[in-house]
């Protein structure tokens, strides 16, 4: 249900998708599962960042290749039906597979009928604020995700929000300026079609929502599972 609703709202049939992920809270688990399912509709997908993930060594993506060398993906033949993953990998660091030559994204871009791109980090965290260098939104990008966490809700801000110091507690003051701050879940979506996801939303109750209600968001707001793939709400 979830990955039906995103690709009716963000992919382009016909034409070349380049998805950014952006915030925390359940990235890395929407690349893989949105991904699938873009595969099983017919679609030749492309799994990759502009940032670092994890290495597919410690995390299954479920790809049906793992690429990790520049030489490799670009002679690489792409076939419908068919996940890749693409990310290169360093002997200094074997946890983590790390991004692509802006040039290489832009060929794979041409070639993929779905790239989604993980642009962004947040150390496991639901929520983010971003610095000057992040999130690292590619030019071709056609639309956004940015993911927020729901477990985040009604705990102090220091403890769950990557990039905050604040022990101020998360509801709807603090969500009101968060939807405002420059630096937060919004950076970079600005002119861009998108989404925010509210992920882990299985414990979605009315007060919960109401910290959500009259918010100015100029995006859908989705409430969300991605492991079990549904929606428990939209705003």
């Amino acid at each position: 249900m979830l990955y039906k609703k995103l690709e009716e709202m963000l992919i382009r049939p016909g034409r070349s998708n380049f998805i950014s992920v952006t915030g925390g809270g359940g990235k890395t688990t929407l690349l893989s599962s949105f991904g699938l399912h873009l595969r099983n509709r017919g679609y030749s997908v492309l799994l990759t960042t502009t940032t670092r993930v994890q290495a597919p060594l410690y995390h299954d993506y479920g790809a049906d290749a793992v690429i990790q060398d520049e030489v490799a993906i670009l002679s690489h033949e792409v076939v419908k039906n068919r996940m890749v993953f693409y990310a290169e990998g360093r002997s200094m660091d074997v946890k983590k597979a790390f991004a692509p030559r802006d040039e290489v994204l832009e060929i794979l871009a041409g070639r993929f009928d779905c790239i989604l791109c993980e642009a962004d980090g947040s150390r496991g965290l639901p929520m983010k604020i971003h610095s000057s260098r992040d999130p690292v939104i590619h030019e071709r990008t056609t639309a956004v995700i940015a993911v927020m966490g729901y477990p985040a809700l009604f705990n102090k801000a220091c403890s769950v929000v990557f990039g905050e110091e604040s022990e101020e507690v998360v509801d709807r003051r603090y969500l009101e300026r968060y939807f405002k701050d420059p630096d937060a879940v919004l950076k970079g979506m600005a002119g861009l079609p998108g989404v925010v996801l509210v992920n882990a939303s299985e414990t979605l109750d009315e007060n919960g929502l109401a910290q959500f209600s009259s918010l100015d968001i100029p995006y859908p707001v989705v409430f969300c599972s991605e492991q079990k793939d549904l929606i428990y709400a939209k705003i």
